[in-house]
């Protein structure tokens, strides 16, 4: 079993503390944020599992491709792959959503 620790920014004034843990095929971020306490959805986690260690405040930073290596072949990475393709599936309705309102908008203005 192998376990990395970062220090990460959020909205409290005190930086949260994310564990890793890698133990086989099995990869599990815990987040002490308050979503990652109640075992919801943590940007925190999922930003060092897409390599990007903007949030990380301590001096560790560099560790996080470490982790994102650990992703290979878990559950996690099928998962994050899952949310991917869906986020990708939704973007064209965010786009016909938003241009509706500036259309809207420009409506509602002349």
């Amino acid at each position: 079993m192998e376990e990395m620790n970062f220090l990460v920014k959020g909205s409290s004034t005190e930086p949260y503390e994310l564990t890793f843990i890698k133990d086989g095929d099995s990869l599990t971020a815990i987040c002490t944020c308050p979503a990652g306490t109640y075992g919801n959805f943590c940007k925190h986690r999922i930003s060092i599992l897409d390599g990007d260690i903007s949030s990380i405040s301590g001096d560790n930073a560099e560790q996080a491709k470490i982790v994102v290596a650990w992703l290979s072949g878990t559950d996690v990475e099928a998962d994050l792959k899952e949310l991917r393709a869906a986020e990708a599936a939704d973007e064209p309705s965010k786009k016909a959503v938003a241009d509706a309102k500036r259309k809207l908008a420009r409506a509602m203005n002349t």
